[in-house]
């Protein structure tokens, strides 16, 4: 394998070394009595010892470590390699880490800071940079995240705190509409996007899970949408089997199967939708304060003054329902699951239908089967594929 140059720098069993008339770093290490490598693809020293922590970091580490010594910056960026990145927040995680190594740098202990001074002085620099409280509590919540799981693991010494700070209530994302209001929107919609609006009305879902919605995931034979897939777990944001209402069967029993996903846009499924969504609420004279949480929230307001049992309402919401999580993989199949809830969308989707020109057809078909005509066939205000500028 030819002969190495001297070590630079070291980390655990892993060394940075150069081959003689090598450019680039490698990355080595003894796997029994074989040397093994891996170039960094740099001949720059300081961004191959940032390769090189990664590469450790990703792997195990040592089983116990003195919290007045290690990093915080190793246990934060552990935490993301190997376990955050797989988590569906991984963004959000990214970006909070962030926060954490470039505050603390990458030698402050974990000891250093983690006492009450030094962190209120992180929170205090979060403050500064205008992120909100609840923001910030995301950002601790990382770390605290990332410092217990070290410590379950044996791999710190002790466990330490990590506060949070106090949020006060705030508004929920996106205002209720009326069902004029949601008519109007629908009606202004682009043909994928009209689809997106239509389900979140429909099923009261967080927007999210709607984008990613799959025909896997539509039972038409029981009358089931199962809006977490199979392959993805539960998180705290919960994506429940919810029943479908008639007048949303038929809406998807007519929409083209143009991709594996439920709203596609020229084949492909939508990955930003904000375009599409300031042009048609502009177009529906909807304010800035309508987004696609206000469905969700018109769901959830309607079925209130529908009198809903609150058990019903928080399984539709994705709200955990104590003593309800054992058996709810079953009870979806039961001929009341979720009857009062169902049955009262569906009285709000009639009325919305009602003052919507793009949804009459639903109307007039008694809610049963539409056909093949698709969406564009039934929006009498042509707003076409080409017209729409993209799922932003």
């Amino acid at each position: 394998m030819g002969r190495y140059t001297k070590r630079e720098h070291a980390a655990g069993k892993f060394w940075l070394d150069k081959r003689p008339n090598s450019p680039a770093w490698c990355i080595c290490w003894m796997e029994g009595r074989q040397l093994r490598r891996k170039s960094t693809g740099t001949d720059n020293l300081d961004a191959a010892i940032r390769e090189l922590k990664a590469h450790y970091l990703a792997g195990d580490t040592p089983d116990v470590q003195d919290v007045t010594r290690v990093p915080i910056a190793d246990i934060v960026l552990a935490y993301y390699l190997q376990h955050g990145q797989h988590l569906p927040s991984r963004k959000w995680i990214t970006y909070a880490i962030n926060h954490w190594v470039r505050f603390f740098g990458e030698a402050e202990s974990v000891w250093g800071a983690t006492r009450p001074a030094r962190i209120e002085r992180f929170i205090d620099d979060l403050r500064q940079r205008d992120l909100k409280a609840s923001s910030i509590n995301n950002v601790l919540t990382a770390g605290k995240a990332a410092l217990s799981r070290s410590w379950r693991r044996g791999e710190l010494t002790r466990q330490v705190h990590v506060p949070s700070v106090k949020v006060t209530k705030v508004q929920p994302k996106g205002r209720p509409l009326s069902a004029e209001e949601c008519a109007a929107w629908l009606d202004e919609s682009a043909p994928h996007f009209h689809a997106l609006l239509l389900i979140c009305l429909a099923t009261g879902s967080r927007p999210e899970a709607v984008k990613q919605l799959q025909w896997t995931q539509v039972d038409f034979d029981d009358g089931l949408l199962h809006l977490n897939p199979e392959e993805r777990e539960q998180t705290s944001k919960r994506r429940p089997v919810v029943k479908m209402p008639p007048l949303l069967i038929a809406y998807l029993r007519q929409l083209p199967r143009e991709s594996d996903f439920v709203v596609s846009f020229r084949g492909k499924p939508v990955d930003r939708y904000y375009t599409a969504l300031g042009e048609s609420r502009r177009r529906a004279g909807l304010d800035g304060r309508v987004n696609l949480y206000s469905p969700r929230h018109t769901v959830a307001r309607w079925m209130r003054k529908e009198r809903v049992p609150f058990e019903e309402l928080s399984g539709q919401l994705g709200h955990r329902v104590r003593g309800f999580a054992i058996t709810e993989i079953y009870a979806a199949y039961s001929p009341d699951y979720q009857a009062l809830a169902t049955a009262a969308i569906e009285r709000l989707l009639q009325t919305i239908a009602a003052h919507s020109q793009s949804c009459q057809f639903l109307i007039q078909r008694g809610a049963g089967p539409a056909g093949h005509l698709g969406v564009c066939a039934s929006l009498p205000r042509t707003v076409s594929l080409h017209e729409a500028s993209g799922p932003q």
